[in-house]
C-alpha cells in the first residue's frame, strides 16, 4: 500500500467515528434545547385523556355543575371577592410567561354531543384571580351550548389537574365577563387585576389557540374603543398580541403580570376595494386582524366592595 492509499484508508476509517461523535453531539444539543423545567407541550394525548377520565369520574359522582344550573346562575350580576392588589415590579418576558402559565385556567364543557354517545371535553381559557379558586373568564366561554344534549362546567390548571366548578359568581353578557369558583383542593397561583393601562403598554397572552397548548405571545395595547349595541355603549381593549379560537377567556397581562383584559374576539378585516381602484378585489384578502379583549375594569365591576385587600 503506498502512502496515498494509506492516507485514504485512514480517512475512510475515521469518518464513521467522526459521524458518530457529531450525531451524539447533536443529540445532546437537542436534549438541552430548552432550559431545565420548561414543559414540552402536547396538544393532545395522555394528559388530555386523563382530564376526560377525571371529568367522567366527577360526573358519575354527581359533583359537576350542570348546564341548567349555569344558565340560571348567569343571571347573577355581582359577587363579593377579595382581590389581590396589582403588582408594580416590571418582569422579564420569561417571568411573565412563568406567572401567566402558573395562573392559567382551562375552562369549558364536559358534554354529550348530538352526534354520538361519547362524552367530550371542550376547553377554552380563564385565569385564577384568587388563591381559593376564583376564575375570571369570558361570558361566552361559559354560556351553555344548545347543541349539547347534556353538559357540565369544569376547570383545569396547567399541571393537569381537573376541578369541578362550584358556581358562577357573577356575569355580564354585554361586557363578555364572568367569574366562577372552582373547587380547588389547595391554594392556587393567581394574578391581580390592573386598570392603569395606556396604548403602547406591553401586552402578553398565554393561551391555547386552535388547540396549540401553552402558546405565549407578546404585543402591545393598540387602543381603547367604544362598543355599541342598540341601547348600550361599552368600552373594549384592542391589542396586537396573537390569539385565535380556543384562546377565549385567557388573560391578557401587563409587564408586571397583572391582568389587563380577557381574550374576547378576533376579527380578520378584508379590503373592500382593489388597491388603486374603486373596484372590488377579485378575492377577499385579509389586511389586518383585530384582537379585542374585555377590560379588567369590567371584571372588577362584577365585584362588590371590598374589592381589594
Amino acid at each position: 500500500m503506498n502512502r496515498n492509499t494509506q492516507k485514504h484508508s485512514y480517512s475512510a476509517a475515521i469518518m464513521p467515528a467522526r459521524l458518530v461523535v457529531a450525531l451524539l453531539a447533536g443529540a445532546a444539543l437537542g436534549l438541552l434545547a430548552q432550559a431545565p423545567g420548561v414543559k414540552i407541550m402536547r396538544d393532545r394525548g395522555e394528559e388530555f385523556e386523563a382530564l376526560v377520565q377525571k371529568a367522567d369520574e366527577y360526573r358519575a359522582a354527581g359533583k359537576l355543575l350542570s348546564a341548567a344550573q349555569v344558565r340560571e346562575q348567569l343571571a347573577r350580576t355581582s359577587c363579593v371577592v377579595n382581590l389581590p392588589k396589582p403588582a408594580t415590579k416590571a418582569l422579564s418576558d420569561r417571568q411573565i410567561w412563568q406567572r401567566s402559565r402558573e395562573s392559567h385556567a382551562r375552562l369549558g364543557w364536559h358534554y354529550l354531543c348530538g352526534k354520538c354517545d361519547k362524552w367530550h371535553l371542550g376547553l377554552s381559557g380563564g385565569c385564577f384571580i384568587t388563591p381559593d379558586g376564583v376564575i375570571a373568564t369570558c361570558y361566552h366561554v361559559i354560556k351553555p351550548n344548545p347543541e349539547h344534549r347534556q353538559a357540565s362546567l369544569v376547570a383545569a390548571d396547567e399541571e393537569g389537574r381537573l376541578f369541578p366548578v362550584a358556581e358562577v359568581l357573577a356575569a355580564n353578557e354585554f361586557t363578555d365577563t364572568a367569574l366562577v369558583r372552582a373547587q380547588v383542593d389547595a391554594p392556587v397561583k393567581c394574578l391581580a387585576l390592573n386598570t392603569n393601562v395606556y396604548p403602547g403598554d406591553g401586552a402578553w397572552c398565554y393561551s391555547d389557540p386552535l388547540g396549540r397548548a401553552g402558546y405565549f405571545s407578546k404585543g402591545m395595547v393598540n387602543r381603547f374603543y367604544y362598543q355599541k349595541s342598540k341601547d348600550r355603549e361599552g368600552i373594549r381593549l384592542e391589542v396586537s398580541t396573537d390569539w385565535a379560537p380556543g384562546s377565549s377567556g385567557s388573560a391578557v397581562v401587563d409587564e408586571a403580570a397583572n391582568v389587563i383584559g380577557l381574550v374576547s374576539t378576533i376579527q380578520p378585516a378584508s379590503s373592500t376595494r382593489a388597491r388603486g381602484t374603486n373596484q372590488p378585489p377579485a378575492a377577499a384578502s385579509t389586511m389586518i386582524t383585530f384582537h379585542s379583549a374585555a377590560r379588567a375594569a369590567d371584571i372588577i365591576a362584577l365585584v362588590k366592595p371590598p374589592a381589594r385587600r
